[in-house]
């Protein structure tokens, strides 16, 4: 998915900005990465196996119980192999005999990630995803990595509050706003569901989502309401100007028709192409030159910027089912599925 340009926040806001991704495991793999850890996995019965069949059975349970006071997953824990394999069975044995120490040093580290966790759902609530998320995914960041991400705990808790943000129903106003006037869509005006996309006629992936559109028309009809917004990124040159037009298209009843053109030549979005596509969707080219350089499909386009801006849209193709912004909107099956759930739900 094309993004906005938003600048990334260290390692952290790159990792958590992929929307089809879980905040769980977004959470996970952002510790992690922005510590300048790994998340290969090396199973700590793996690691004890392994290590006690070349170094002896002493070995293999100082590996198996350091691996459980890391984390499994952790670098530190896939880096005892190497350690053990040169440890005599002695010092194996002393280092269980003060196990103990060591689990008191590992605790001591991971007081500053439990100092993270507290103030991420004190400031996000307890009862939000951000929360549960680095809650539950705590024993597997490695303790030797909870100093530098204390340091970077402003910037974690930045993005995991826009994060929130994104995944938090529109409110009435919003939505009332994104649903309200004449703007192209189709389907049924009191359908009990609507969907509203974001989108830009340059953006290849909204040309993929357009395909995507074409099923929900045919399956769904009159069933849904869907409404199509303007949102020409900066950084595509003629997406506004393709906008404009596919608004001035849309003056004469075949939105559609200009907008499938669009999509299938995005290699030709230029003035005369775009003129040569009114053509040949049977426009009224006249008139479409005069609304193509007329005030009213540059303003149109300018509101419908102000709308996305206002409800956070930060890349196209941005897709919302009935006020729930939708992670993919590119996976046909997953938007079915939630438009399904909804038509079956009692009015």
């Amino acid at each position: 998915m094309i993004q906005s340009q938003t600048a990334a926040v260290g390692g952290i806001a790159p990792a958590l900005r992929g929307g089809a991704m879980s905040i769980r495991s977004l959470v996970l793999g952002t510790l992690l990465a922005a510590c300048g850890g790994s998340q290969a996995e090396q199973p700590a019965a793996q690691t004890a196996k392994a290590a006690a069949s070349d170094s002896g059975q002493a070995c293999g349970e100082y590996a198996r119980k350091l691996c459980m006071e890391l984390g499994p997953r952790s670098d530190g824990c896939r880096s005892v192999l190497g350690v053990v394999a040169f440890m005599p069975p002695r010092a194996c044995s002393a280092g269980l005999e003060e196990f103990a120490s060591t689990q008191s040093r590992i605790a001591d580290l991971r007081k500053a990630c439990v100092a993270v966790a507290e103030r991420v759902c004190a400031e996000l609530g307890a009862e939000s995803e951000s929360c549960k998320a680095i809650r539950g995914d705590l024993p597997d960041i490695p303790p030797g990595h909870c100093a530098a991400l204390l340091r970077d705990q402003d910037q974690l808790v930045a993005v995991l509050r826009q994060r929130e943000s994104l995944t938090t129903p529109l409110a009435d106003a919003h939505w009332n706003a994104l649903t309200a006037g004449k703007p192209p869509g189709f389907g049924s005006a009191d359908a009990r569901v609507v969907v509203v996309q974001f989108s830009d006629f340059q953006c290849p992936f909204c040309a993929e989502t357009a395909q995507t559109v074409r099923k929900l028309k045919e399956d769904y009809g009159a069933r849904i309401r869907f409404v199509f917004r303007q949102f020409p990124l900066s950084f595509h040159p003629d997406a506004r100007a393709a906008a404009q037009a596919s608004l001035a298209a849309h003056d004469q009843g075949k939105f559609w028709e200009y907008h499938d053109l669009l999509f299938a030549h995005q290699d030709a979005l230029g003035r005369e192409s775009l003129i040569e596509h009114a053509r040949k969707a049977g426009l009224d080219v006249v008139a479409f030159r005069s609304a193509l350089d007329g005030s009213s499909t540059a303003e149109r386009v300018e509101e419908d910027l102000k709308l996305g801006q206002a409800v956070e849209v930060q890349g196209t193709p941005t897709l919302f089912i009935d006020k729930q912004r939708i992670a993919d909107p590119m996976d046909y099956e997953a938007l079915s599925a939630v438009i399904d759930k909804l038509l079956s739900q009692t009015p």
